[in-house]
């Protein structure tokens, strides 16, 4: 389960990946994207899935976004809203890391352990080292514990 003190490290996470992809404001996306995480880090959930929904108007392939709105959803504890949006990121960009490893989160929500266990097994091909890898071996093994 995704505890209160994983969001802000998701935050964390998922700003640093998208910052050293795309860079600071390049776009009228990009502006609507960064209000949307603005809006995230004081709770304001919706006010952010606006914001990335208006990022994704002007812009229908911005993955950041989809991962943004995916992490609002988790916060409000709407998992099937999470894994949709979540989905959709995947399937723009296979190779994003971070929309996998919040994906596995949303379906470990929701008690679809078969997913979660799949989803966080691609994440770890693509970035097989460092924090979050490690943190899905643990969600993994939790994971195999329960099966037993």
């Amino acid at each position: 389960m995704v505890k209160r003190s994983l969001v802000p490290f998701l935050i964390v996470v998922f700003l640093l990946s998208v910052f050293s992809s795309r860079g600071l404001g390049r776009t009228e996306a990009d502006t609507h994207f960064q209000r949307g995480i603005s809006h995230i880090n004081n709770s304001q959930y919706q006010e952010a899935i606006r914001e990335f929904n208006q990022a994704l108007a002007i812009d229908s392939k911005y993955v950041d976004a989809y991962c943004g709105m995916g992490i609002a959803y988790l916060n409000q504890k709407k998992y099937k809203e999470a894994i949709e949006t979540l989905e959709k990121a995947v399937a723009l960009d296979p190779d994003k890391a971070i929309a996998y490893y919040l994906l596995g989160m949303a379906y470990e929500e929701t008690m679809n352990y078969g997913a979660a266990v799949s989803t966080w097994t691609k994440f770890l091909t693509l970035s097989p080292e460092g924090k979050r890898a490690d943190r899905v071996r643990r969600h993994l093994k939790r994971l195999e514990d329960l099966k037993e």
